[in-house]
């Protein structure tokens, strides 16, 4: 999934988890559902220091320290927010590979794609997010009332 796919399920579930309509949790949650392709990408791809765009940041153990941090920096919402965003990440990325256990189990790195742009998905993903972010708009008018 690309970056505005990400972010459409981030939007999404704001909405699902009812979330409050502040801009902290909103931004804490969409950094967290972008945050594995941040991190395992620019260490894979740009300074090329792993096979592929997903290890690092693509597992359990890096969710659960970096939510552990953000609970410690900002509070339970702030933490709550970062791990709903970060685990939504995983779960749609799941259906190729994921070292989940990585670094305490030993993985067969797969050569990375890099990165690239594939026209076709970029569309059907931000028109996903276009319908997100309407969605998240609706609410948050709703619950203005």
């Amino acid at each position: 999934m690309n970056i505005p796919g990400h972010l459409a399920v981030g939007v999404t579930q704001h909405h699902l988890f009812n979330f409050p309509p502040d801009k902290k949790t909103l931004t804490l949650l969409l950094v967290g559902s972008l945050f594995p392709d941040i991190a395992d990408k620019t260490i894979g791809y740009i300074l090329k220091l792993m096979p592929g765009g997903r290890h690092c940041a693509h597992n359990i153990f890096s969710l659960l320290a970096s939510t552990m941090m953000i609970i410690r920096l900002g509070g339970k919402l702030a933490g709550y927010a970062w791990f709903t965003g970060y685990t939504g990440h995983l779960l749609v990325d799941s259906g190729r590979f994921i070292p989940w256990f990585f670094p305490f189990k030993a993985y067969n790195f797969p050569k990375g794609r890099g990165i690239s742009f594939k026209p076709d998905l970029m569309a059907k993903e931000t028109l996903l997010l276009v319908l997100a972010v309407i969605l998240f708009y609706l609410n948050h008018a709703q619950r203005m009332k």
